[in-house]
């Protein structure tokens, strides 16, 4: 991909590549938390599906849906 780099050098600024993202969890967990509880991180807005522990199987068609975003495995093992 051509680019011009001139501005990078002048400004001091670098591209660099990431895998999913980057965070550092002892940093990023508690911040989080923190805008959760202020109810400034919306969460729930992001779940567009929950699925049960015991509906597992069915959970896996959820990436070939449009409609889900992100689905979240609920529940735990009795």
């Amino acid at each position: 991909m051509p680019m011009q780099t001139i501005g990078l050098i002048g400004a001091e600024k670098c591209i660099r590549g990431v895998d999913i993202g980057s965070t550092t969890p002892e940093h990023d967990i508690p911040l989080y938390a923190y805008l959760y509880l202020q109810g400034r991180f919306r969460l729930h807005e992001l779940i567009s599906k929950e699925i049960a522990l015991d509906e597992i199987d069915a959970g896996c068609d959820a990436p070939h849906d449009p409609a889900v975003t992100r689905a979240v495995i609920t529940g735990g093992l009795d």
